[in-house]
């Protein structure tokens, strides 16, 4: 592998960069170091961070030290965002911490004091958003242990919450969710005698139940856009589904058209789809994302044809190889596999994200592309596809033993459990 193929194979999280790491490892070094300062997950909030991936690269070295050292580094100079550098970080830390490393596990103490700090500092909330909350919560999930480190940083949190009018129910949600529900004996015990942990649990408690409240068999007035649509679509019988078509098609002024459009985010509209395809030309932005968004959920034949028209006119969006893929005939299937490797050279993880998951539905639908699958495994960028991915190609009967034995080492815990399954390991 060329150390290009192995930066675009490693952004992708393929098991294969373990591999030509423990066979040259002096060839891929300065990769492994930059991969130990910063995120490379294509979406973290769904795969999880790659941290496992990196540190075990990193371990393939007989000097782990200036891994450590790139990792420290970065979280020092580390400055809360909106981005997911920091799980990243501190997961790799805490591994090599585990490892015997103490500037690792100091420099994960460090960050956390000064994030807590200026949490007990700060006056009021931001407008927008919370990038100190939310790293400081992350922080807190990987230093939490055990049961010891649990009572400290529920505590922590608990402090803020007594302290800081700025704090809403349920800001610490994850880390209840993960560490409270483990620790859930152990907190209900120390909150009779701590007042900093009896509140932390009581605003994430009452938080919790405000969420579970059951919710109404029938959608209020009020529900719009993607929740309506949802409704609609597990719930809604015909006549309430062409109720709501019939709102968009009577409506003419551009924003509530698409505000009433919006029904069919999820929901498949009910009709034909003309109106909608002429409002792919609406002047209006607002309504052209949402007729475009609302095609990509009907199966018609004026839908394969609306989009087979646009490619002859030289429009290759996604938006437009989603409406060709999901209804594309035996006869399409090389014009899309054209597509789709047009996407993947352009290299941009986002449009073949999107293609490759359109490529997948298609698949699961009835089969038809199947031979698409194994580009779809080399080439998303996403874990969570990839492992879609994998699935559709055991029931199709196409994994191979070399698949498998590269997936030991993929990027996502769920792959690597998957494929020792399938090896029987």
């Amino acid at each position: 592998m060329t150390k290009k193929e192995f930066k675009a194979a490693m952004l992708r999280g393929l098991g294969r960069c373990v591999r030509a790491v423990e066979r040259e490892p002096e060839k891929y070094r300065d990769l492994v170091l930059w991969a130990c300062g910063r995120d490379i997950a294509y979406d973290t909030q769904c795969e999880g961070s790659r941290s496992w991936y990196v540190y075990t690269m990193a371990k393939a070295y007989p000097d782990t030290e200036p891994f450590v050292q790139a990792a420290e580094k970065a979280l020092r100079k580390y400055r809360p965002n909106w981005s997911w550098d920091l799980l990243h970080l501190s997961e790799l830390l805490l591994f090599f911490a585990q490892d015997g490393y103490a500037s690792a596990w100091q420099a994960l103490e460090e960050k956390y004091r000064e994030i807590y700090a200026a949490m007990l500092a700060r006056k009021r909330r931001p407008p927008l958003v919370f990038d100190e909350l939310a790293d400081l919560e992350r922080l807190g999930l990987v230093l939490t242990t055990d049961r010891w480190a649990f009572l400290r940083i529920a505590g922590d949190f608990g402090r803020l919450y007594r302290e800081k009018r700025y704090m809403l129910d349920g800001d610490f949600a994850w880390y209840f969710a993960v560490k409270g529900k483990k620790y859930r004996k152990t907190m209900e015990n120390a909150a009779k005698k701590d007042e900093n942990i009896a509140c932390f649990m009581q605003r994430e408690q009452a938080a919790d139940a405000r969420f579970k409240e059951p919710q109404k068999e029938t959608p209020p007035e009020s529900l719009k856009g993607v929740p309506l649509s949802r409704w609609l679509d597990i719930n809604g019988d015909t006549e309430t589904k062409a109720r709501y078509a019939a709102l968009y098609r009577e409506e003419q002024e551009p924003v509530a058209r698409a505000e009433a459009l919006k029904a069919f985010f999820l929901c498949p509209y009910p009709e034909e789809p003309t109106p909608l395809i002429a409002d792919t030309e609406s002047a209006c932005d607002e309504l052209r994302f949402v007729a475009w968004r609302a095609l990509s959920q009907i199966r018609h034949p004026a839908v394969r044809a609306f989009a087979l028209s646009n490619i002859a006119n030289g429009i290759r969006t996604p938006e437009n190889f989603a409406l060709l893929t999901a209804n594309a005939m035996p006869e399409d299937e090389d014009f899309v596999e054209a597509l789709l490797r047009e996407k993947i050279t352009a290299e941009d993880p986002d449009d073949r994200h999107w293609a490759g998951m359109t490529v997948l539905d298609a698949v699961d639908k009835d089969g038809g592309m199947k031979h698409l699958l194994p580009l779809l495994y080399e080439h998303t960028p996403c874990s969570c596809c990839r492992e879609s991915v994998l699935r559709s190609m055991a029931e199709h009967q196409m994994l191979t033993e070399e698949i498998l034995e590269e997936c030991l080492n993929d990027s996502s815990d769920d792959i690597r459990r998957f494929a020792e399954k399938r090896l029987k390991r």
